[in-house]
C-alpha cells in the first residue's frame, strides 16, 4: 500500500522539509505531501485533514514536540502514524516517543534516507 498515502512533513527547516519530501516522493508512489514549519500548523493540519504519516520534529517553533504531543495527535487522529525527526540524540529520547505512540525515531543525520527506507519498509510494504 505505497500508492498515493498522505505525508505531513512538521520541521522548522525548510531544507530538512524538502529533504524529506524528496525521499518520500521517491520511495513511494504518487504521495500526497504538506508541510508545516511549526506546531500550531502541524496541529492545524492534523485537525483539519486526515494523514497517513506524520514526520515530527522534536525542536520547533511555538513549542518543541514532546511525547505528550504525540498522545494529543493521536486524539485528533487516533490512527495516524506519528515518525520523530530530530538531531537530538534519539538513543537518550526515542523510548519515551515510542511509549507515547510514535512508530518511528529518523535521526538527523547521514543515514536517515536510509531511515526513512526502513520507515516506508516497515509501515507500507505489502
Amino acid at each position: 500500500m505505497t500508492n498515493n498515502l498522505k505525508i505531513l512533513i512538521a520541521d522548522d527547516s525548510e531544507l530538512m522539509r524538502i529533504v524529506m519530501k524528496g525521499f518520500f516522493t521517491k520511495l513511494l508512489t504518487s504521495p500526497e505531501i504538506k508541510q508545516a514549519s511549526n506546531l500550531n500548523e502541524t496541529f492545524d493540519f492534523v485537525k483539519n485533514e486526515p494523514f497517513d504519516l506524520l514526520i515530527l520534529d522534536i525542536n520547533m517553533p511555538n513549542g518543541d514536540s514532546n511525547p505528550k504531543t504525540v498522545t494529543e495527535i493521536h486524539a485528533i487522529q487516533p490512527g495516524l502514524k506519528v515518525c520523530m525527526f530530530s538531531g537530538n540524540d534519539k538513543s537518550l529520547l526515542e523510548q519515551s516517543y515510542y511509549d507515547a505512540g510514535a512508530i518511528g525515531f529518523i535521526q538527523k543525520d547521514e543515514k536517515m534516507g536510509n531511515s526513512a527506507r526502513e520507515l516506508v519498509d516497515k509501515l507500507f510494504k505489502d
